[in-house]
């Protein structure tokens, strides 16, 4: 019985609603750090979020198909590959607003550049408004 949930529509709808919301997730908390989010820490982000997609969908249809062995194994090496890749994925997401400029569509002149030409709007109103309490 329980086999047949992981066949269902019901369990690939339950899998898209929670990439979606880990997604939304992702955006929010990378907003409230204040980290950057140029177009490859997404890229990176979806295809991590497809691989784990994807070992849940292999481990699941193993089940439905009563493939225990298929599916412990499919679990085994395709969620050590997916953790790892999930940590590594991590670590780059959080690379600093002056690490990611350089791997930003501006190219390796956002390494080079110290003045306001590196910052964000954001950062801009900061150090705008700290120059103003200062006079």
């Amino acid at each position: 019985m329980m086999h047949s949930f992981f066949t269902s529509g019901l369990f690939w709808f339950i899998e898209g609603v929670l990439a979606t919301l880990t997604v939304i997730a992702l955006k929010l908390w990378m907003e409230d750090r204040g980290t950057p989010m140029p177009w490859w820490k997404w890229a990176l982000a979806v295809c991590w979020l497809l691989g784990l997609g994807l070992t849940i969908a292999f481990i699941g249809t193993s089940l439905g198909e009563n493939e225990r062995r298929a599916a412990g194994m499919g679990g085994l090496i395709f969620g050590t590959i997916v953790i790892v890749a999930g940590v590594v994925v991590w670590r780059l997401l959080l690379i600093s607003a002056a690490g990611s400029e350089g791997l930003s569509a501006a190219g390796s002149e956002g390494l080079s550049a110290a003045g306001s030409e590196g910052l964000s709007a954001a950062d801009s109103e900061k150090h705008c408004s700290r120059s103003d309490d200062k006079s």
